[in-house]
């Protein structure tokens, strides 16, 4: 806005002088005696070159720039993951080890060797008498006691794989969290915990999610390629089923977005057209849920964004229109919840009826 002001404000000034310099005319007594100086004799083409550089600053500064409202209108599509950078895991630090002391050990005290005096010669007696054996002490042995069965410690058991739905509860609080790290480590185990193609395309469309949040194109790619074929196999086997429609859609609109951004704008297309189509097939079901219409809108608005940026503006007007219709309705039901997006429609719209117009 300051730069818009500076343009308008310099653009003013270069233009009323040159008017007056190049003798056009006249503003008063204003700058009817300046001295051009060495450039005095080409007064008139300094006149004109000022109000051409004036005229020039003036329109640059009027014309709005293009994609203003349009970021207004964006701010409707649905955030399932947002832009984040994900550090990596922490590191847990080691203790430092503790040397355990040595115990002093005393020496013995050595022996004190044991001199034997040499016996005194005895006259030898002229009759032994015999000698009667001691009786000898039949000790009996005591009873041996049985050694203690030792039981066996109970194996620990590695804890259970939480359920899927568990842990894409706690990916969806941790994410609303802003909790990147931990957001990270629940979606892949929930990508482990998946059993079946409508769970495997749920986690694969989120993990897209959280990689175009933060600027993994080619990730968010590979993941909502996944997706959108697991999604395709629950569709083909609940054919009708509006759940397997919109889930198919919603791994589309992904597609589309990361193409979009890579500027492969064909491949967006054909994504953004089928994805539209999806919602439009339940039959009625987006009369009676706020939030399939809101998806309509969605998908409505996202096609026309690309439709106008290929220069196909009648198209992008006519999804505007129809848009416009169903956020009213919405609004008009629920105005504290849909009241911003009838905004940003109403505003997106009438810069497209502007340009098809003009």
């Amino acid at each position: 806005m300051l730069a818009r002001i500076v343009g308008i404000i310099l653009g003013l000034i270069l233009t009323t002088s040159g008017y007056v310099i190049s003798g056009l005319g006249a503003l008063g007594t204003w700058a009817a005696d300046w001295d051009l100086g060495p450039f005095e004799p080409h007064r008139p083409f300094a006149g004109w070159a000022a109000m051409t550089i004036g005229g020039i600053l003036l329109v640059a500064a009027l014309i709005p720039r293009k994609g203003a409202s349009r970021t207004e209108s964006r701010t409707k599509r649905s955030a399932r993951g947002d832009g984040r950078s994900s550090a990596g895991p922490a590191v847990l630090g080691l203790g430092e080890a503790v040397a355990t002391p040595a115990l002093a050990v005393e020496p013995a005290p050595a022996a004190t060797p044991v001199v034997q005096a040499e016996p005194a010669v005895q006259p030898e007696p002229a009759q032994p008498e015999p000698v009667q054996p001691e009786p000898v002490a039949v000790v009996a042995p005591s009873p041996v006691a049985p050694a203690p069965v030792v039981q066996p410690a109970p194996v620990a058991l590695p804890p259970a794989e939480a359920g899927f739905e568990t842990l894409r509860a706690e990916l969806l609080s941790l994410t609303a969290a802003e909790s990147w790290n931990p957001a990270a480590r629940v979606l892949a185990r929930m990508v482990r915990a998946a059993r079946t193609d409508r769970e495997r395309a749920i986690a694969h469309r989120d993990l897209g999610d959280f990689a175009a949040g933060q600027g993994r194109h080619d990730d968010a790619a590979e993941a909502y390629e996944e997706a959108v074929s697991y999604a395709r196999s629950v569709r083909k086997a609940s054919p009708g089923d509006p759940s397997a429609d919109e889930l198919l859609a919603g791994a589309l609109a992904g597609i589309g977005d990361v193409a979009e951004a890579e500027g492969r704008l064909n491949e967006a297309l054909s994504a953004f057209e089928e994805a539209l189509t999806l919602r439009r097939s339940p039959g009625g079901r987006e009369a009676v849920d706020p939030g399939a219409q809101r998806a309509l809108s969605v998908a409505l608005e996202r096609l026309a964004d690309l439709r106008e940026d290929r220069g196909h503006r009648m198209r992008a007007l006519d999804l505007y229109r129809e848009s416009y219709d169903v956020t009213a309705r919405l609004a008009a039901a629920d105005p504290a919840r849909f009241g911003l997006d009838l905004a940003a429609t109403r505003a997106r719209l009438a810069e497209i009826e502007a340009k098809v117009a003009g």
